[in-house]
């Protein structure tokens, strides 16, 4: 399964990837300690790729101003959010469970990072949940499945106080 997690950031892209590598590291501490998980860093000139047991994410560094300046644009006009960071993240489909609360996890600290708007939509780009201007919302226009990995229990992972709306109540 895919996810896009859309950000918004002034840091340098390598600033970044250092900080996403610690984020995950401190996500798996105990499982780094009792060598339940791996924590791999594949980066390289043009992409930011960091990988673990149950889920990879990849950052494009090699990314044009005109691409970054049309995906601002989409997900402002899309979502009413101004990001200009996408990071794809894609479970192993065995270990999805275990993989989305950490990734929820991980969300938890990039909402710590900055107070900039955040976009997380699944493999549908069907936004899920998404910061404005600081204040963090929970769409409740889902489906049986996704309802399923967005229960309130899942959600307390985010560390970060939340609202529900119907992302799509003003939509045709």
């Amino acid at each position: 399964m895919d996810f896009r997690v859309s950000i918004g950031s002034d840091l340098p892209r390598e600033a970044l990837r250092k900080i996403l590598y610690d984020m995950i590291c401190e996500v798996f501490f105990v499982e780094l300690i009792n060598y339940e998980v791996e924590v791999r860093d594949r980066s390289g000139a043009q992409q930011v790729s960091i990988g673990c047991t149950y889920f990879s994410l990849s950052i494009d560094l090699d990314e044009e101003e005109d691409y970054i300046k049309r995906f601002r644009e989409m997900n402002l006009e899309d979502h009413g959010v101004d990001t200009n960071v996408p990071i794809s993240f894609q479970f192993i489909s065995r270990t999805f469970d275990i993989g989305w609360l950490k990734m929820l996890e991980v969300i938890g600290k990039l909402l710590q990072l900055n107070d900039k708007d955040l976009v997380v939509e699944d493999d549908t780009s069907y936004p899920l949940i998404k910061r404005v201007k600081g204040s963090l919302l929970i769409n409740t226009h889902l489906d049986e499945y996704q309802t399923s990995y967005l229960a309130k229990e899942d959600l307390e992972l985010l560390n970060y106080p939340y609202l529900e709306e119907d992302f799509f109540k003003d939509r045709e």
